[in-house]
């Protein structure tokens, strides 16, 4: 199995298949970081959880668009910092928006 962590603190935990009614993304933040990888001592501060239906797939693969953003970007202390889904949005915009 390949690591789901990426870099700069960024996992991308695999969705186990298209079985989600509706899709959907969780963020966990967790500033002291979450052990990813005891032997490589990785540590996660960022987790996005998808559960992705069928019917949607297509749509949601531009989800994956961020996430390359916010690791081009290296958004992670940016993301850590934010207090609310609003906060989430203005960095998803801002980041999206110097990527163009």
């Amino acid at each position: 199995m390949v690591s789901t962590l990426l870099r700069e603190g960024i996992a991308l935990p695999h969705t186990l298949g298209l079985l989600a009614h509706k899709t959907v993304v969780v963020t966990i933040l967790a500033p002291n970081g979450i052990e990813w990888d005891k032997e490589k001592k990785e540590m996660a501060n960022v987790i996005f959880l998808l559960a992705i239906s069928k019917a949607e797939y297509e749509e949601a693969m531009t989800i994956y668009d961020l996430f390359v953003t916010f690791l081009r970007e290296k958004a992670t202390k940016r993301l850590l910092n934010s207090q609310s889904f609003y906060d989430f949005q203005v960095i998803a915009k801002d980041s999206l928006g110097r990527s163009v």
